[in-house]
């Protein structure tokens, strides 16, 4: 005979009462995890989308060519001023690292480190990058056409930034994701130093 115990004037199975305690207690679990979990994830899981990221060429030094008398050797440095966008409500947007390359025609002219950064919620963070690059050699074909390019101000080199982040939210209950948000831009130069 099962043991039974007396609520009000009802003789219940104890197991059955903590039998129907313990699903409660699961399916309204799993009930307030989908109902807040879902789109708490959606939020999180959309972050690095919602950045908005602009590059800009604010110097170019090394570049004149024409003045190196048929060198084809070449020293540049780009000052890049990279302007981040965090229109997020709730966090900053942090990067650990990044790296840059400036090319022309396939040919990196410069390289260097972007260093790590955040931008509080809600606000736009400028930050000045300098890659540079020593001893380049260009092809005289090449030489000749950057030249030209310089010359007429329609000379085009092609940014590539990859910044690294790594991040859990603040929160021990996330897991910590890693990723890469690359950004790829093409800049005019003058036709002169500035």
């Amino acid at each position: 005979m099962a043991r039974t115990a007396l609520y009000g004037s009802k003789e219940v199975d104890p197991l059955l009462v903590l039998q129907t305690k313990v699903m409660i207690l699961f399916y309204g679990t799993v009930t307030i995890v989908l109902v807040l979990g879902i789109p708490a994830a959606a939020i999180l899981s959309n972050a690095a989308e919602k950045v908005k990221y602009t590059l800009d060429l604010a110097a170019v030094e090394g570049t004149d060519v024409a003045a190196a008398g048929g060198s084809t050797v070449i020293s540049p440095a780009f000052n890049l001023t990279l302007r981040v966008e965090n229109p997020r409500t709730f966090r900053p947007w942090c990067l650990d690292r990044g790296d840059v390359v400036v090319s022309y025609s396939g040919v990196a002219l410069a390289w260097g480190r972007v260093p790590g950064f955040c931008v509080q919620k809600r606000s736009t963070a400028k930050l000045t990058v300098v890659p540079w690059g020593k001893n380049v050699h260009l092809s005289q074909e090449l030489r000749e056409r950057f030249v030209s390019e310089l010359q007429e101000e329609t000379a085009k080199v092609y940014v590539e930034m990859k910044l690294h982040y790594y991040a859990n939210f603040g929160m021990a209950a996330f897991a910590p994701s890693t990723g890469m948000v690359g950004i790829s831009q093409e800049l005019t130069l003058g036709g002169r130093d500035e």
